[in-house]
């Protein structure tokens, strides 16, 4: 999908994932969450993960940004892990963005961090800007990801990507 949503628009397009307090509805992470399994093996804190959490409305797209990312690898687990792109930082996490009012992105299942060590909130350089890791920023552009690497100054998230256009 080229055509995300706004961030703004987050609500009536992927539904509103509020529930009582400051928690999560579980209807709506029922109804609009599901797991993608990678084509590569994609760690947390070292250990392998079989699949991830994401809004069904981005599952697709994530599934094919993880394929073109495999096949670009050639299929090499040890190509991937340089890239870092195995380094799994978080995907659905019902959360109000880091220092903010309104929802993250991650609240609505429709945003992925990767290799956060390489990729630091704040660091203008992410490993993704270089050569040969660019590829992933490349799959998920692709598909019409956000890459928080692309946001200028204290903004940039290189380790983020995000199926919500900001403008």
């Amino acid at each position: 999908m080229d055509d995300w949503p706004l961030q703004k628009e987050c609500d009536q397009f992927y539904g509103n994932p509020r529930g009582r307090g400051a928690r999560a509805s579980p209807t709506w992470e029922r109804d609009c969450l599901m797991r993608v399994s990678p084509p590569f093996t994609l760690r947390f804190a070292g250990k392998p993960l079989r699949s991830i959490r994401i809004h069904r409305k981005c599952g697709a797209s994530l599934s094919r940004v993880f394929s073109h990312i495999h096949e670009a690898a050639k299929g090499d687990q040890k190509t991937i892990d340089d890239w870092g792109v195995s380094v799994f930082g978080g995907s659905y996490n019902y959360r109000l963005t880091r220092g903010g009012t309104l929802l993250s992105m991650h609240a609505y299942g429709c945003a992925i961090d990767l290799d956060p060590v390489r990729n630091a909130f704040h660091d203008v350089t992410p490993n993704f800007l270089h050569p040969p890791a660019h590829v992933v920023v490349e799959a998920f552009e692709s598909e019409g990801w956000i890459w928080g690497g692309r946001w200028g100054g204290r903004a940039c998230d290189g380790m983020h990507f995000q199926a919500a256009r900001l403008v």
